[in-house]
């Protein structure tokens, strides 16, 4: 194998591609990236047998990439990145010398590495059969994320909860992310008539925001084992989670005793400031509410107190004090993205839920926590 590559198109691909690298991999070559060069074009291909990810760089006008042997061989992540960022010249030139011993040059700079032959690597498939792909941009795909995730758990006694709900009926999307405490669920009408419900692990879901950045949009496909994202020459597969979500729609109440309408600037900054004071490792403020005033406070047993006192803009019901998680509130209001919120309310002891007046399309939901006075 012997290629001439501009040092730009390379990084990018590796950048890409070394977000599938785990450290923790059972299998050796899984550490490694896997380089297919052809007469017109350069795969890579890595993984860490949950998210596969497979980019390629081909032969074109502006010279980016040039062949002069084709080949494959399998290089150790971690060490050709850092190479690729050292080299100081606009290309890189990457050359087999002898069996598994690759030469890495450009400049005034020369690397030798040895790696693997390409038949240790697991073969990976990064073929859909089961459903017809479907097309999102990227900056809704990567708002649906953002407004959701948060809310997954991070913890494994439920691992099904680490991940976000995706299903879609009736010419809509579903994405649902909840720890049990809290839910985080967001609605969009989409074009195409799709039925599917699967969950996907939150922390691919998270690594996939961030590689689609810079694209137009992002092609979607599903099958009962995984989902796969393809755009521009790469595609990013990942596997699924088994366990059936929980059913979050009943936790959503029909109905309010109680409506807030408030700054979620002011009340995020109010919150902000209590965020240290904790006890039993939680932070959990108490909200006393009327038609004139929303009032905070915070406190542990021993040391430390917190009082705040900011304008409501309406409120409607009779007087209320719940207390809440302030950390869970404050990723909900963040989530919204809108400086005035609606906070509903069904007693002191029933979920709440966050939204933008008249907006109905993402909703944050938080259980309250019982305290005693």
């Amino acid at each position: 194998m012997n290629f001439k590559i501009s040092k730009k198109e390379f990084l990018d691909a590796l950048s890409l591609s070394s977000r599938a690298i785990s450290s923790t991999t059972p299998l050796p070559s899984l550490s490694g990236i896997k380089f297919t060069a052809t007469e017109n074009s350069l795969t890579l291909v890595s993984s860490d047998s949950n998210i596969s990810i497979r980019t390629s760089i081909n032969n074109n006008d502006r010279n980016a990439l040039i062949i002069n042997e084709p080949g494959e061989i399998v290089l150790e992540a971690r060490y050709i990145l850092e190479i690729a960022r050292k080299i100081d010249s606009d290309f890189i030139n990457v050359e087999t010398i002898d069996g598994t011993l690759v030469k890495i040059y450009g400049g005034n700079s020369e690397f030798k590495v040895n790696g693997m032959e390409a038949f240790e690597y697991p073969n990976i498939s990064f073929e859909i059969r089961d459903n017809e792909p479907f097309k999102l941009e990227t900056t809704l795909f990567n708002q649906i994320i953002d407004e959701t995730s948060f809310a997954c758990s991070d913890k494994e006694t439920r691992p099904v909860l680490t991940g976000v709900n995706l299903s879609a009926h009736d010419r809509k999307l579903y994405a649902n992310a909840t720890d049990s405490y809290r839910l985080a669920s967001k609605t969009i009408d989409i074009d195409t008539d799709l039925n599917f419900n699967i969950t996907v692990p939150c922390k691919y879901l998270n690594e996939i925001c961030h590689s689609i950045v810079g694209e137009k949009e992002v092609t979607i496909a599903i099958d009962n084992q995984k989902i796969s994202f393809i755009f521009g020459n790469s595609i990013i597969e990942t596997r699924l989670l088994d366990d059936e979500f929980p059913d979050t729609s009943r936790l959503v109440p029909a109905s309010f005793t109680q409506k807030l309408v408030v700054s979620a600037n002011d009340l995020i900054k109010a919150i902000d400031r209590t965020l240290f004071i904790k006890a039993d490792g939680k932070n959990t403020i108490k909200m006393n509410i009327d038609s004139e005033k929303l009032e905070l406070t915070s406190s542990n047993q021993t040391m430390i107190s917190s009082f705040e006192r900011i304008g409501v803009i309406s409120y409607e019901g009779t007087p209320l004090e719940i207390s809440c998680s302030g950390k869970y509130l404050q990723d909900a209001l963040k989530a919204i993205g809108s400086d005035e919120v609606t906070i509903n309310f069904l007693g002191e002891l029933k979920p709440m839920v966050v939204k933008k007046e008249g907006d109905d399309s993402l909703i944050q939901l938080i259980s309250p926590v019982r305290t005693y006075h």
